[in-house]
């Protein structure tokens, strides 16, 4: 699995306001040993992404996840490579990695960056961000979707921006971001995920284990044959009204503070 964790970069802004960031990844145990179809990035404390390969090109004899895990990390060599701060818009991340991307598969992708006051955000499918804001929902993105559990995805030679969704979010000191892949919100409704946030922090919980509790808790549920689930409630609306439970899938959550920069 691609993944990757930096923090410490100097060349953000000295002023304003930055992401204190922790993440966490885990595959289903089935998919373990291919690496998951999961991949995320974290760098200079004010660019994330997110991205879900798609299981149904393992039919065709293609690793589940590899043109997700590519995008990203094209996504992540683009934005380290970049010597200025001129790289701040995440739809040409999006647009430039795919280009340079050549494997097979289909895959979600959500990027977005932090220029220390507002949260840019491009985003195809149903991964997705939760911005909580004294402890409460502020602001949710919403998934794009074909049909039920048909998501928007790219694949190789697409051009993103026919597909692109995009947001502009202010964010203020203390927020909470919840970045993360359909496993997450599949299986944890909105105001659970705020609840174990609010609880975690109160305990003095660092990003990184607040990641691992929810991915952990989401993973519960999407092995659970009977348990409450958005997803479950998704599948009843669309008409398969005997489904129960959760739905069992890779989960990759980052959990990012705003904190103030120390000038």
């Amino acid at each position: 699995m691609y993944c990757s964790l930096y923090l410490n970069r100097e060349d953000v802004s000295a002023k304003g306001f930055f992401l204190s960031s922790g993440a966490a990844s885990l595959p289903q145990l089935s998919k373990v040993l291919a690496g998951g179809e999961d991949a995320y990035f974290v760098i200079c404390q004010n660019w994330l992404g997110v991205a879900d390969g798609a299981s149904s090109w393992s039919l065709e004899e293609t690793r589940d996840g590899l043109y997700a895990h590519e995008l990203l990390r094209n996504c992540q060599k683009i934005v380290s490579e970049s010597k200025s701060l001129l790289v701040t818009n995440p739809v040409e991340i999006i647009c430039r990695s795919a280009a340079e991307s050549q494997s097979h598969g289909l895959s979600t992708i959500l990027v977005a960056y932090f220029d220390n006051q507002v949260l840019h955000v491009a985003n195809i499918g149903d991964s997705g961000f939760i911005l909580l804001r004294n402890g409460t929902v502020f602001q949710i993105s919403s998934p794009m979707f074909h049909d039920f559990n048909l998501p928007v995805q790219i694949k190789r030679d697409d051009d993103p921006s026919e597909f692109l969704e995009v947001y502009h979010v202010h964010l203020d000191e203390g927020d909470v971001l919840i970045t993360a892949t359909d496993g997450l919100f599949d299986n944890l409704y909105e105001q659970e995920i705020a609840s174990i946030v609010s609880k975690s922090l109160q305990e003095n919980m660092q990003p990184q284990e607040i990641a691992e509790l929810l991915a952990r808790k989401a993973q519960v549920v999407g092995s659970s044959a009977s348990a409450r689930s958005p997803f479950a409630d998704a599948a009843q609306a669309a008409g398969y009204t005997g489904y129960r439970g959760g739905k069992l899938d890779d989960v990759t959550v980052i959990v990012s503070l705003v904190q103030k920069k120390s000038v």
